[in-house]
């Protein structure tokens, strides 16, 4: 996405065409990299794993909003409008660890009126402790049962509060906000003390009233931290050498708050487990996990924004549409294999690729896309009829997206040969969009050269993920849900802190519409898990074909397991023993998944026809952000070659977690690095403080006056 955001901007511009040929280079069939996802058997939506984004995505929201205002569909048109595309939502179920059991702790934030098509509102530190004070407000009005001595001391705090937000946040640890919230926590220290002593009179709430007060002890801490240590005038990155859960305890948090699911929704949803192993506590730096969680308080709208349809419909198809409409050239069926320098080692002089499959007809180009009710959408597979080699491909069943496919083969001695892309011919500038994980085997040759890449390959690990989803023939509810949800609101069962290891989860019925399915067999459920997968051993050479399997049955032996054990706290209805009237109280009756395969299958074998992954190739590892590791991010335009522009979540963005959201500054960054726009002032949330001496930064370009190079490749 980080190269489909930098072709976007570049081709913003008015008279682009003047300066630019822009031509985006692609392994396989589909674009989108960990976006991507595509139809299979009955239309199903598959995926890499559960998507969505947060109302805090204030440069990939409003993007969003333009693409589709661009992409002009006509009214009665499946998702013709941003509006139509994109849900938001204030439903999150957290999870709790008590008495030997998890218990769920529904949690709603209120709406706001922010409107998610402008994200300038953000002005950082000062907006989101606004927006955390406003939150904590709305949210002490909707607990009920609240006694009412408890309620005047947190009105009376919370105005003295708001009174304090007109004082220049730049005062920081001298701020008299932060007298009043520190205030403010003892006073909530001393009722959590007292919950119990209140129980007999407030029975009914005193779950409610804790886990209240538990959210409110820890947006109390973060407003502590990030004014005692002064962010808004020294920046996030000076947090980063400290773990998160370090730099919470150092402001003061309670045990029973560090212990309780609040604190850890950021590390789960961002995947913060070293080595993948969610048997290891959490590591993140302390700046990436305040930040992150700071600007998630600040919301547009709503906390989420769910997709109408699939990722692939819903985000990747509309940019492709949009970028081949304005002239974007596309090349698929390009694999890079590596990055070549000059002579003189300063620039890139050449990109070794592997041509993956040939084009019955070269000049019409290939055409990726299908239609699925309405909607343009991506196959499974490749379109073999377009394919010289196509039936030899669909016979094999080569999956042309992973690293392990032993492909091209002899077979195919034309494709063997390995293919270039030459600087001054084919480009004169490109930016790398692949993702962190490739960087080891595409570029030896620049991390041989430069300490900062071979720092940037050792200090920022990357993870893999596992992924799979269900289609069911009972609703959430018959299926033992516990909580009522509003569907007039879009409120979604989701959840980001139940079971290891795919501890997140969602039901997302309202897709079934877009897919194709027999009236008989038509499902009332589609829950989605994914989650990291451990892994401590390098993985084998590429010439190990078999990898792949291995690991698909690994998932899947893992995911079965799963269900067998946990299934039961958050849908009791859907055990075995719960339809049978004995057997395992906790473990899913496989009979409810929506088999179609007339195999007639039982028990565990109807897994076979639900969809899972490992997102185990280079490119769909997932980047974390450890203490310590920010200093080790480059910027988009500090690649230290002359013609090499960086984009993705994993470079220096200020945010600087791994998500759709940083992958869109990631390609704004990239965009400025090459023609000065859009302006870094105009990039929500990048910072304007330097960065540490640490860290090996860059100066971005001075553009006045400069002629922009023509731009070809985009790989």
């Amino acid at each position: 996405m980080g190269g489909l955001v930098t072709a976007f901007e570049l081709t913003n511009q008015p008279g682009w065409q003047e300066r630019f040929e822009v031509t985006v280079y692609q392994l396989g069939w589909r674009l989108g990299g960990k976006c991507a996802s595509s139809r299979g058997p009955n239309a199903r939506i598959e995926e890499h794993g559960i998507h969505g984004f947060m109302g805090s995505y204030f440069n990939a929201l409003p993007m969003m909003s333009d693409l589709y205002a661009e992409l002009g569909r006509k009214p009665g048109q499946p998702l013709a409008t941003f509006e139509e595309a994109f849900n938001p939502s204030n439903f999150t179920l957290l999870w709790e660890w008590q008495n030997g059991e998890l218990k769920p702790w529904p949690a709603r934030t209120p709406p706001n009126d922010i409107p998610p098509t402008d994200g300038s509102y953000y002005k950082g530190v000062q907006t989101a402790i606004a927006a955390i004070i406003t939150e904590v407000g709305e949210m002490l009005e909707a607990v009920p049962g609240v006694p009412k001595l408890v309620s005047e001391a947190l009105e009376l705090l919370l105005d003295k509060a708001k009174a304090q937000l007109n004082a220049p946040i730049p005062l920081g640890p001298d701020h008299p906000l932060l007298h009043e919230v520190r205030t403010a926590r003892k006073v909530v220290a001393g009722i959590v003390k007292t919950i119990d002593v209140l129980a007999p009179s407030i029975a009914a709430h005193a779950d409610t009233l804790r886990q209240a007060l538990l959210t409110l002890d820890f947006y109390a801490t973060l407003i502590v931290g990030v004014l005692a240590d002064n962010v808004a005038v020294e920046g996030y990155d000076r947090l980063d050498e400290e773990n998160w859960s370090d730099w919470l305890v150092r402001h003061g948090i309670s045990k029973a708050t560090l212990a309780s699911p609040v604190v850890m929704v950021t590390v789960n949803i961002c995947y913060q487990s070293p080595n993948g192993d969610t048997s290891r506590a959490a590591r993140m730096g302390a700046g990436c996990y305040v930040d992150w969680t700071m600007r998630g308080c600040a919301y547009m709208g709503a906390l989420l924004w769910s997709f109408s349809a699939g990722t692939g419909e819903t985000i990747v198809a509309p940019m492709y549409e949009v970028l081949k409409r304005r002239g974007v050239k596309f090349e698929f069926f390009h694999k890079v294999d590596a990055l070549r320098l000059t002579d003189d080692r300063r620039a890139i002089g050449a990109i070794e690729y592997t041509l993956q499959a040939t084009l019955k007809d070269p000049e019409a180009g290939y055409h990726p896309l299908i239609d699925v009710k309405g909607l343009p959408s991506w196959p499974a597979d490749p379109h073999y009829d377009q394919l010289v080699e196509g039936e030899y491909l669909r016979a094999t069943e080569i999956d042309l997206e992973s690293y392990w496919n032993g492909w091209p083969n002899a077979a195919f001695p034309h494709l063997k040969e390995p293919r270039y892309l030459r600087r001054g011919h084919e480009f004169d500038q490109v930016v790398f969009a692949i993702s962190m994980g490739a960087i080891p085997y595409l570029c030896k040759e620049l991390i041989e050269e430069s300490p900062a890449w071979a720092g940037m390959v050792e200090h920022l690990p990357t993870v893999q993920t596992q992924a799979m989803q269900l289609w069911l023939s009972r609703d959430m509810y018959e299926m033992g849900w516990a909580e009522k949800l509003d569907p007039a609101t879009n409120e979604l069962a989701l959840s980001g802190t139940y079971f290891c290891a795919p501890n997140g989860n969602a039901n997302f019925p309202d897709l079934l519409k877009w897919e194709e399915w027999p009236a008989d067999q038509y499902p009332k459920a589609l829950w989605y898990f994914c989650g990291l997968m451990p892994d401590y051993e390098a993985p084998p050479p590429f010439s190990d074909t078999d990898y792949p399997r291995r690991q698909s049955e690994r998932v899947k032996a893992q995911c079965i397991q799963y269900l067998q054990a946990t299934i039961g706290f958050m849908l009791p209805k859907a055990t075995v023993r719960a339809n049978s009237g004995l057997g395992d109280p906790m473990g899913l009756d496989f009979g409810l998944l929506v088999d179609t395969s007339d195999c007639g299958a039982e028990g565990v074998q109807r897994f076979d026809s639900q969809f899972w992954r490992a997102n185990i190739d280079p490119t769909e590892r997932y980047v974390t952000s450890p203490p310590g590791s920010v200093a080790y991010r480059l910027e988009a335009w500090g690649s230290g070659f002359e013609n090499l522009t960086l984009a993705g979540d994993w470079i220096y963005t200020g945010l600087n977690v791994g998500s759709f959201e940083g992958a869109t500054m990631g390609g704004k960054l990239a965009s400025y690095a090459i023609s000065a726009s859009p302006a870094l002032d105009t990039i929500i949330g990048y910072p304007t403080m330097p960065r540490p001496p640490s860290a090996r930064s860059a100066v971005p370009p001075p553009h006045e006056g400069v002629q922009a190079p023509k731009l070809r490749a985009v790989g």
